[in-house]
């Protein structure tokens, strides 16, 4: 299940919309300890900004849900 959601992460922000790719990481840092989270919005951050100077919103997002549901996650889901 972690590798298709990954899957999806990365070929949405390929080819889809970047607001399912802020889905797919949210679901991942959710359910899974996941790097692939912040590697998701490092590469929507990348691909869909329009110029070099602009601010990584779905890189820090991406930093940000996984340090915040990390206390979650271990709490709800052993």
């Amino acid at each position: 299940m972690r590798t298709l959601i990954a899957l999806l992460g990365f070929v949405s922000a390929l080819f889809l919309h970047p607001l399912l790719t802020a889905l797919c990481i949210f679901f991942l840092a959710f359910r899974y300890a996941s790097w692939e989270a912040i590697l998701l919005g490092c590469m929507t951050d990348l691909i869909w900004q329009p110029s070099s100077i602009s601010f990584p919103y779905f890189t820090l997002a991406a930093i940000l849900i996984v340090w915040v549901l990390g206390p979650l996650r271990s709490q709800f889901l052993r």
